[in-house]
């Protein structure tokens, strides 16, 4: 028990103001507290562990070798307060090859923007990005790791301020930028179109040409 004095009191016939508090809830609700505070903190920061084992060896790891084979993200910036477009690489947690360019709007698009796009596709198709381009011959055999069903990754970051009819037409500076798929084997797809819009017939003579998608697919982010 713990008691409180207040001081004076008690005299005159008066009854004393001193009391006595029970600290007993007190402390128990101070445990419980504590009890959920470190429980919360050490499982919280466990749950995040790797549970990969990691053993010294001379063979190459393969988590590292997927991690090389991963394509790059291309990252949109817009800056509606420096009038700017930035487009970054982001692999993994690495980030590289920063481009800005000026905001410039000619007939309800973004040329300079779309010109940029273009540019990061074809080198986005070396090694270090490793990004997918144009490909309409391949083995079934290697539809697995060709992956013919993935297309590369773009994220556009915008302000919550900026007009969305604005987004549209940066989306669509990102979606001009196009490459050909083959979602089949060959040899029922195993070339381009002869005429733009024509699946039917190809120069290779397949059965059916590839798919004109985007390059990119596109994601975007509110800030």
């Amino acid at each position: 028990m713990g008691g409180v004095d207040v001081g004076g009191g008690g005299g005159g016939g008066r009854r004393s103001v001193d009391q006595e508090i029970n600290m007993v809830p007190f402390i128990d609700l101070l445990l419980v507290t504590i009890s959920f505070l470190l429980v919360t903190a050490v499982w919280s920061s466990m749950a995040r562990l790797n549970a990969n084992a990691q053993v010294p060896s001379n063979k190459p790891n393969k988590t590292d070798q997927v991690e090389k084979k991963q394509p790059s993200v291309l990252h949109v910036r817009v800056s509606d307060k420096d009038k700017k477009f930035k487009l970054e690489w982001q692999t993994g947690t690495k980030t590289d090859d920063v481009v800005s360019i000026d905001i410039e709007e000619v007939n309800g698009r973004y040329p300079k923007l779309e010109e940029e796009i273009g540019k990061a596709f074809k080198t986005g198709q070396d090694p270090v990005h490793n990004l997918m381009g144009d490909d309409v011959r391949w083995n079934a055999a290697e539809s697995k790791d060709h992956g013919a069903d993935k297309l590369n990754q773009a994220i556009l970051h915008i302000d919550n301020a900026f007009p969305f009819k604005e987004v549209v037409k940066v989306i669509d500076a990102i979606y001009s930028t196009r490459r050909y798929v083959c979602f089949e084997p060959a040899p029922a797809c195993c070339g381009k179109p002869v005429s733009a819009g024509s699946n039917k017939s190809t120069e290779g003579g397949c059965e059916r040409g590839a798919e004109d998608v985007p390059a990119f697919n596109v994601a975007f982010s509110a800030n």
